[in-house]
């Protein structure tokens, strides 16, 4: 599965047969070549040809095939309460992710009308009644640190062993005013609790969300109350997607190694194709935090590719194909 110490040869070199190959089963199935890479369009039969149109992905290692009409963007709690300047956020690696996202895959998205989905983090009072204690701790509680470089050395190294210290501010309590750069103060809310000011999205996506409602294809949301939005304990955003035959799934969002990690994994467990558009997501652990989330999608969890590469296989798309509206005019 990826790993980086010395293999037998039987399980790392070449066969001698390089031809076309099926992986998965009937229902749920990639077509492997040499010349294409893997085969995501899910045609129907394993016989098939790709879907036509579909975008050919750049990823690290392969190209993949996919086919826009059955593919998502899904875009993780990239919202005020980890964004907002007013709430004292500044984190670089936030902000360059959000950059890239609204620069590149949210127009690549609206281009080849891939369906986008806004995936954050929101509890309810009865959510807060069930929580477990493991994730009321994460957003309750922090260590104590011994060495400001923390972050350089190994985990757990540059902390204290003698206990945590709840924080000021827990899930659930309230922030009260802060004042935005045009003056004007507004009512933070209690912290990410649903339709809280802080819990929505930051103001640029919060303003590309709402430009989508107008379109033939608007954004959809959906809320999660854990780190992954596809766990055993929340369906709608499943089942929306089954209903929907969504079946390729773009991540992007923060954090990489949390609340976007957690959902591509349940994804992947599910059976859709999963790959993490890496320049659109970060996060504020450990540079290693980032590396191993990103080690795995190249090789176990799916593909690993770009918000840069998307915007490039829509461009060839858009060039190379009719649009789905076009098709649909010309047949009438």
């Amino acid at each position: 599965m990826g790993s980086v110490g010395k293999q037998p040869n039987w399980r790392t070199q070449p066969r001698e047969d390089q031809s076309r190959f099926v992986l998965g089963n009937k229902k749920n199935f990639w077509i492997w070549t040499k010349e294409d890479g893997f085969d995501l369009t899910h045609p129907p039969t394993q016989e098939s040809d790709p879907i036509k149109p579909h975008l050919k992905l750049q990823c690290k290692l392969t190209p993949i095939l996919v086919d826009p009409a059955k593919t998502a963007l899904l875009i993780i709690d990239l919202q005020n309460y980890d964004l907002h300047e007013a709430l004292g956020n500044k984190n670089k690696n936030f902000y360059d992710a959000e950059d890239i996202v609204l620069k590149y895959a949210i127009p690549a998205a609206r281009k080849a009308e891939i369906q986008i989905i806004w995936v954050t983090t929101g509890y309810s009072d009865d959510d807060l009644k069930e929580m477990d204690p493991a994730v009321f701790r994460t957003f309750n509680f922090n260590p104590v640190e011994e060495d400001p470089d923390w972050a350089k050395l190994r985990p757990g190294e540059g902390f204290s062993d003698k206990g945590e210290y709840r924080n000021q501010k827990g899930v659930g309590e309230e922030i009260g005013m802060v004042k935005l750069k045009s003056g004007e103060e507004v009512d933070a809310g209690r912290v990410l609790i649903r339709d809280s000011w802080n819990s929505l999205l930051h103001d640029p996506l919060a303003k590309s969300y709402k430009e989508s409602q107008s379109t033939k294809k608007a954004d959809v949301h959906f809320y999660k109350n854990r780190s992954s939005g596809m766990c055993s304990r929340m369906t709608e955003l499943t089942e929306y997607l089954e209903r929907n035959n969504l079946r390729t799934l773009l991540f992007t969002g923060i954090n990489t190694d949390q609340c976007v990690m957690g959902t591509l994994q349940d994804g992947y467990l599910k059976g859709f194709d999963t790959i993490l558009l890496k320049d659109g997501s970060a996060t504020d652990s450990p540079e290693y935090a980032q590396m191993g989330v990103e080690f795995n999608c190249l090789r176990c969890w799916g593909f690993l590719s770009t918000c840069e590469n998307l915007a490039k296989a829509v461009e060839d798309y858009c060039a190379n194909a009719q649009s789905p509206k076009d098709q649909i005019e010309q047949e009438a």
